[in-house]
């Protein structure tokens, strides 16, 4: 009899364990957390060095950076992105310790170390001014990285359902570059150098446009032509140019304007955000845009950001496949 009740004690108490695992919060994919025990005055650093405010039309950023005290951490243990900063004799060290056992000064990172997914970063020197240089210097890195394990994250959840290959093909043939699509979406033809694609739950809508011989990486240019293909296709959205983010980034091998901001379509008074790529590749200029409608949802960075996604998946190739 006793047996049996120490087997149903064991048994309440592993299963409270192992609720209280699974009730652990785990975060938004773009949430970072900061440990930065001893610099209360700089708990804001990560931020300003790592984010990107976008206006889609609402203001959002790119990583919602969370300064905490390595004490706090139990309850942010399930977050996917971390940054550890810890010096000679901080109150941290033994908790950097656990996680990088070499006390070398210096910035490193180790994938899947609390939680599946997530990416652990440690910066390390004997003084605090140098743990602080150190950051500052590596912080482009730890922000693509970051980056990086985001758009990962957000493929996995894109992709859950698996990938409409006969679409990817179909689109192919048609013009010569496709990309990774998952089930759901709509495609139309409308052009033989425009086509457009959406799909609900939450409105999204894609337009991809080519055009024979290249142009100058000019984002006014790129902005002027969206509007002009958009007041015909989507009846008269335009871009909010009070709010767009130009920043110039790299797809198979060439650069590329990136474009984020808000659109607008004053005769049907709705608007949204949107992401879009312009660029020249082999002989041709290609504009790929990708929106979303949604006045529910104020912060819309996650759907943003998986256009980008999908339009880094993009394959070029002839009528007859992929290259």
């Amino acid at each position: 009899m006793w047996r049996k009740i120490l087997l149903i004690v064991c048994f309440v108490f592993f299963s409270a364990c192992e609720n209280q695992k699974r009730t652990l919060p785990s975060g938004q994919e773009n949430e970072v957390i900061f440990i930065c025990d001893g610099f209360p005055e700089y708990k804001d650093l990560l931020d300003s060095l790592i984010n990107e405010t976008y206006y889609t039309p609402h203001k959002t950023r790119l990583f919602q950076v969370i300064p905490i005290t390595y004490v706090q951490f139990i309850s942010y243990r399930n977050y996917k992105n971390i940054v550890v900063l810890s010096y000679q004799n901080s109150e941290n060290i033994e908790f950097y310790k656990k996680i990088f056992p070499s006390m070398r000064t210096g910035v490193f990172y180790r994938k899947d170390v609390f939680t599946k997914n997530d990416i652990v970063f440690g910066v390390y020197a004997e003084t605090k001014d140098s743990v602080l240089q150190l950051l500052k210097d590596y912080a482009p890195t730890i922000k693509e990285k970051f980056k990086e394990n985001y758009l990962n994250i957000l493929a996995d959840k894109e992709y859950f359902l698996g990938v409409d290959k006969k679409l990817s093909q179909k689109i192919l043939k048609a013009y010569g570059f496709t990309f990774k699509l998952s089930p759901g979406w709509v495609y139309k033809e409308h052009t033989k150098d425009f086509f457009t694609m959406y799909k609900h739950y939450p409105d999204r809508f894609i337009f991809c446009f080519q055009q024979e011989g290249g142009r100058e990486l000019n984002p006014n240019d790129f902005i002027r032509i969206r509007d002009s293909l958009t007041s015909i296709f989507y009846d008269g959205d335009i871009v909010l140019k009070s709010t767009v983010f130009i920043d110039t980034v790299g797809i198979r091998g060439v650069p590329a304007i990136l474009t984020i901001g808000a659109w607008q379509n004053d005769k049907m008074t709705m608007g949204g955000g949107f992401i879009n790529l312009a660029f020249n590749y082999e002989g041709k200029f290609y504009m790929f845009d990708y929106g979303i409608f949604h006045p529910d949802l104020q912060d819309k960075i996650e759907y943003i950001m998986r256009g980008y996604m999908i339009f880094n998946t993009v394959k070029f190739g002839g009528k007859d496949g992929h290259r």
